[in-house]
């Protein structure tokens, strides 16, 4: 059966953070890859699918804020989140150069939970087994007596296997993550 995209914002029943056609014009950016050369033949459901699977994975992350609306199914969009790297400089008499923060909307996606999505969509379309890894594919040897573990490859892998910029564009947005440390006293 095939699969639709509902990118409706704020809505009980969507199921992805933009359409087919959104996410189309994020990959067209993108370097001809094996996987972006597998996306430009794969049938307009099995982009569907690898758009929903993406969202899916999105869905896990522990955004910062709250949800625009209680019954919406998607995480975004959020309320309560700062963009990142942003400020705005207001004139207020007797400090002219006063720097507030901008925040999200609303009725805001942050165009990098829609490239990540695409990036992600990308890959699962061309690589199917990439939701369905245990975590122990990046070990040629794991021994737990004397704790030993020997790579398949070196280089950078994204957590959960998955491409590194993905991981890399929730910077800012989210609670936790690569990027983020969590310190807890024992």
């Amino acid at each position: 059966m095939a699969i639709t995209i509902d990118a409706t914002l704020s809505s009980a029943t969507a199921n992805s953070y933009q359409t087919l056609a959104e996410a189309q014009a994020i990959i067209d950016g993108l370097v001809e890859d094996d996987d972006v050369v597998a996306w430009s033949s794969a049938t307009t459901d099995q982009k569907n699918r690898a758009l929903f699977t993406a969202a899916v994975r999105i869905n896990r992350e522990r955004f910062i804020g709250a949800k625009a609306k209680q019954n919406q199914k998607m995480q975004w969009p959020r309320v309560g989140v700062r963009k990142p790297d942003t400020f705005t400089s207001t004139y207020v008499s007797g400090f002219p150069y006063r720097l507030t923060a901008d925040y999200y909307t609303e009725t805001e996606i942050p165009d990098e939970v829609k490239e990540a999505q695409a990036i992600l969509a990308t890959y699962l379309n061309n690589n199917k087994d990439g939701l369905g890894l245990s975590g122990l594919e990046d070990f040629k040897n794991v021994k737990i007596g004397s704790l030993q573990a020997e790579p398949n490859f070196f280089g950078a892998v994204g957590a959960d296997r998955v491409p590194p910029l993905f991981e890399r564009l929730f910077t800012g947005l989210r609670i936790s993550g690569p990027a983020n440390v969590s310190i807890k006293r024992s």
